[in-house]
């Protein structure tokens, strides 16, 4: 597969795209891509005299995986996100001496510290942030991604769901709808375990719905037992038990959370 024939099929991949088509006109186009950009694309065996052809291809390959690694997202399959951001990270610090950076680096890199925020890899979040220079953590695409870890640390649950109206991308969106579910899980799971039970004003607020048909239908996957206005989380339904505030409950997932993170 030629130059030309690479650069006709990403051009054809993000008509695709661009006009939502099914996944069956451009999985083939995907496939073709992931070829040109791993085996048909020349690399360099050295950092040293690289000629002008193969830094053409590297450029190329990198705005292939780039836009694979967004369309991803779009599709929802953080896996292939994943895979893909490993490939680029070649590109972004080993191959930033002989290429020009790409206008697609930071987004992409603050998309990967939004999945490890997501996935709860904290440790690799910030390994993935020693990699980045001081000077551009300033980054709008970046500095999302640490506030949204600063919010995690704080407890500040709130912060991270407001923060949906400020994204710097779209893609953003995905991460945090992620994120929104699993801090809902972890408050009701803790819910279930340190208390009795929650009124449905307070345990709507504290797990962050906005929708009471969404929280409606939460509390039946759950198979939470609703008595009156009050959720009965322990099967001792006689014993009075004094309802504790939201920030007690906050507090609780905080520090359970912090002690996860020191062990």
């Amino acid at each position: 597969m030629d130059y030309s024939s690479i650069e006709q099929n990403l051009n054809n991949f993000k008509k695709l795209v661009a006009g939502n088509s099914d996944k069956s006109q451009i999985s083939p186009v995907l496939v073709q891509l992931k070829l040109a950009a791993t085996i048909h694309l020349e690399k360099p065996t050295s950092l040293s005299n690289v000629s002008d052809k193969v830094k053409k291809d590297l450029v190329l390959a990198r705005e292939i995986l780039e836009l694979i690694s967004l369309y991803s997202i779009k599709v929802k399959d953080i896996d292939s996100f994943e895979r893909t951001f490993n490939q680029l990270k070649t590109y972004y610090y080993d191959y930033k001496s002989i290429i020009a950076p790409s206008t697609l680096e930071y987004q992409i890199v603050g998309l990967n510290l939004m999945r490890l925020l997501a996935k709860h890899k904290t440790s690799q979040f910030h390994s993935e942030i020693e990699l980045i220079q001081l000077n551009n953590l300033d980054n709008q695409f970046i500095k999302f991604p640490l506030l949204v870890e600063k919010s995690i640390t704080e407890g500040s649950y709130n912060k991270i769901i407001q923060s949906k109206s400020v994204v710097p991308s779209e893609y953003y969106q995905v991460f945090l709808d992620i994120l929104a579910d699993s801090i809902k899980e972890d408050i009701a799971n803790c819910s279930e375990k340190s208390f009795k039970t929650l009124t449905l004003k307070d345990a709507e607020k504290v797990l962050l719905f906005n929708d009471n048909s969404q929280f409606q239908q939460y509390i039946k996957e759950r198979n939470w037992k609703v008595q009156g206005d009050v959720i009965q989380f322990g099967n001792d339904t006689n014993q009075t038990v004094e309802i504790p505030s939201l920030q007690l409950i906050h507090q609780t997932l905080h520090y359970a959370k912090e002690l996860e993170r020191i062990v």
